[in-house]
C-alpha cells in the first residue's frame, strides 16, 4: 500500500500536466488568446455594469417587478434580432460586426455613467439604454460564438476552445461583481459605469489585433458563390429547417427553453435573495454573483477538459435535474454560507447546461450556417430571457421570493426529466 501511494504521488505531478496541457490547449493559438484576453476585460466591466444597474433599479424603486420590467426591456430586443444577428454573422465579417457593436456598447456604457454622475438618471432612461445594449448584444452574441470555431485551427479542439472562452467569461464574472459591489459600497453605482466603458477598449484592441487570413476569407467567398449557384435559396432554407427538425437539435432547443424560462429565475432574484433572505447590502449580492461566477467557471473548465467525449448529451441532462434540486435549499436558507454553497453548484450546472448545448450545436452545421442555428439556439438561451424576468419579478412580488424559487425549481425538474427520457436513445453526434 505504501509502495503504491508512492508511485501515485511520483506520478502526480505529470499527470497534473497532462491534464493542464489538454485543459488549455487551445490557447497556444494566438488569435484564440489574443481574442479571449480581451473579451475577458471587456467582461470584467460588464459584469460590473450588469451588477450595479440591478442595485440601482432596486435601490431606486424598492419593487422586484421594476427589476423584472427592466431586465425585460433588456433582453426583449434578443428574442426579435438574434436570429437576424445570426443571419448577418453569416453574410459580413464577423469581426467588423463585434467591433461596430462593442464601440456602441461602450457609448451606452460612457451615457449611463454620465446619467448617474448627474444625477439624471430615472427608470425611463434606463430601460431605454437597457433596450440599446439588448438590440447590441443580440447582434454581438452570434458573430462571437461563431468567430471562435476560426480562431483554431484543428476543429477537434472545437468544445475546448468553446470551453475555454467560457471560462474566462465566467472568470471575470467572478471578478467583475465583487469588485463592483465593493465600489458600490464605496462611491456609488457610477463608478461601475464608468469602468464598463473603459474596459470596451481592450476587446476593440483586441479584435483589431486578430490575423485572419485574407485566403480562407476568399475561399469561403468562392465557395459560398459555388453553393449558392447548386442549392437554390429554397433548398438552403428547407436543409436547415431540416437540421433544426433533428432530434439531436431539438432537443436541446426543448431543454434551453426551459432552463431559460425557469432556471435563470434565480439570477433575475439574485438582488432580491441578498436583500430580503439575507438581510445584506451590494457587497452581499457581490458575493452571490462571484459564487454564480465561480461555478461557472468549474463547468466550463470540465467542458474544456472533457472535450468530445462521449455522454455529453446525458450530462446536460442530468446537470439540468441538479440545477432544479439545489434551487430548493437556495429558497430557504437565511445563511450565506448555505446560499453561497447552493449557487456555485447551480452555476457548475448552469455552464455545463450551456457550454455543452453549444458545443453540440456548433458540430450540427456547416461553417455557412453557423451563425444563424447559434442565432437560434441563442434565442432559446438568451431570448427568453425577457419573460423569466417579467416571471420572476411578477412570482416574487405576489407570492415571496421562496415560492417563486421552488416553483421555478419544480417546472424545470419536469422540462429535465422529459429531456432525458427524448435523449436516452441518442449519441453526441446530429
Amino acid at each position: 500500500m505504501f509502495a503504491y501511494l508512492i508511485a501515485v504521488l511520483q506520478t502526480l505531478p505529470k499527470s497534473i500536466e497532462n491534464g493542464c496541457n489538454d485543459t488549455f490547449r487551445s490557447f497556444r493559438e494566438r488569435n484564440f488568446r489574443i481574442f479571449t484576453i480581451g473579451m475577458f476585460i471587456s467582461s470584467i466591466g460588464g459584469w460590473m455594469q450588469g451588477l450595479a444597474l440591478s442595485w440601482l433599479v432596486y435601490r431606486l424603486t424598492g419593487s422586484a417587478a421594476a427589476l423584472g420590467i427592466v431586465i425585460f426591456a433588456g433582453n426583449l430586443p434578443l428574442l426579435f434580432l438574434l436570429f437576424i444577428g445570426g443571419i448577418a454573422a453569416d453574410r459580413y465579417d464577423k469581426r467588423k460586426i463585434l467591433l461596430v457593436c462593442n464601440t456602441v456598447a461602450m457609448l451606452q456604457a460612457i451615457l449611463l455613467s454620465f446619467l448617474q454622475f448627474t444625477n439624471e438618471s430615472s427608470l425611463g432612461l434606463i430601460v431605454t439604454l437597457s433596450i440599446i445594449l439588448g438590440c447590441t448584444i443580440a447582434f454581438e452574441v452570434p458573430a462571437r460564438q461563431s468567430l471562435v470555431p476560426t480562431l483554431v485551427k484543428d476543429q477537434l479542439h472545437l468544445a475546448n476552445a468553446i470551453g475555454l472562452s467560457s471560462a474566462s467569461f465566467h472568470v471575470s464574472r467572478m471578478i467583475g461583481p465583487a469588485l463592483g459591489g465593493a465600489l458600490i459600497a464605496a462611491y456609488g453605482e457610477q463608478i461601475c459605469f464608468a469602468i464598463n466603458a473603459l474596459s470596451f477598449v481592450a476587446a476593440l484592441i483586441s479584435l483589431c489585433a486578430l490575423r485572419l487570413p485574407q485566403v480562407d476569407k476568399e475561399s469561403s467567398r468562392a465557395k459560398k458563390d459555388q453553393s449558392e449557384k447548386l442549392i437554390s435559396k429554397a433548398d438552403a432554407r428547407a436543409n436547415f429547417y431540416a437540421i433544426l427538425r433533428s432530434p439531436g437539435v431539438y432537443t436541446l432547443l426543448f431543454l434551453a427553453a426551459f432552463v431559460t424560462t425557469c432556471g435563470l429565475q434565480y439570477t433575475v432574484l439574485m438582488p432580491i435573495i441578498a436583500s430580503e433572505l439575507l438581510h445584506g447590502q451590494a457587497v452581499a449580492y457581490g458575493f452571490l454573483t462571484t459564487a454564480a461566477g465561480l461555478g461557472a467557471l468549474v463547468g466550463s473548465l470540465s467542458i474544456a477538459y472533457t472535450g468530445n467525449k462521449k455522454g455529453r448529451r446525458r450530462r446536460i441532462g442530468i446537470a439540468t435535474v441538479i440545477l432544479s434540486l439545489v434551487l430548493v435549499p437556495l429558497a430557504f436558507s437565511q445563511s450565506m454560507a448555505i446560499s453561497i454553497a447552493a449557487i456555485i453548484v447551480a452555476g457548475i450546472c448552469l455552464s455545463i447546461h450551456w457550454n455543452g448545448g453549444n458545443s453540440l450545436m456548433q458540430q450540427c452545421v456547416e461553417p455557412s450556417s453557423r451563425g444563424k442555428l447559434m442565432g437560434v439556439y441563442t434565442t432559446f438561451t438568451l431570448g427568453l430571457a425577457p419573460f423569466t424576468a417579467l416571471l420572476a419579478g411578477w412570482a416574487a412580488e405576489h407570492y415571496g421570493v421562496t415560492m417563486a424559487l421552488v416553483a421555478s425549481a419544480a417546472a424545470m425538474l419536469c422540462g429535465a426529466l422529459l429531456y432525458l427520457i427524448q435523449v436516452r436513445r441518442l449519441n453526441d453526434l446530429c
